[in-house]
């Protein structure tokens, strides 16, 4: 292989990592775990890469990208399909146009930011659903996964840093 053949295909593997972290994540949320009660709370791991990466890379991890991701995610929990692809495009949009807000600030700003993206997210992840289904739906499962959701980002934030730092430090 030519040097330059192998540049081509170390670049394009790199900007294949946020959608292929994406795709993971959905393939990881949608693992039964024989749990009881836990599948309704279970942190939505998904959300957290779009945000991360919707702030960090936004060139790699586009608003069609992020709508497959969602739909797929949508087909493979057996939500309504485009529930979570709305959704999750809302947020990569939302983390995208305030990514000077948050890059090279402390990490609690992140934090903060991602809690009350999450938190919106649930709101309207509710509300699609209970108009989806034409009644009301009792809250408290989505309340209980926004908030295990933000206790768990540091993790993956941490794991996606890294990830960000050893793919991109040259670029």
């Amino acid at each position: 292989m030519t040097p330059t053949l192998s540049h081509l295909f170390d670049a394009v593997a790199r900007n294949l990592v946020p959608a292929a972290l994406g795709v993971f994540f959905v393939l990881i949320s949608s693992i039964p775990f024989y749990l009881p009660g836990f599948g309704p709370v279970a942190p939505n791991f998904v959300l957290m890469a779009v945000f991360f990466w919707a702030i960090h890379r936004v060139d790699l991890f586009t608003s069609v990208t992020v709508f497959f991701i969602g739909l797929l995610l949508d087909i493979l929990v057996g939500l309504p399909p485009g529930i979570n692809a709305a959704v999750l495009v809302l947020v990569r949009t939302i983390a995208a146009s305030q990514g000077k807000v948050f890059r090279g600030k402390s990490f609690l700003v992140l934090w903060w930011g991602f809690g009350l993206v999450a938190l919106a997210a649930g709101g309207v992840i509710w509300g699609l659903t209970a108009l989806y289904h034409l009644t009301l739906i009792d809250p408290t499962p989505i309340v209980f996964q926004m908030a295990i959701t933000v206790a768990v980002f540091p993790f993956l934030a941490w794991v996606f840093t890294r990830t960000h730092q050893k793919l991109f430090q040259h670029v």
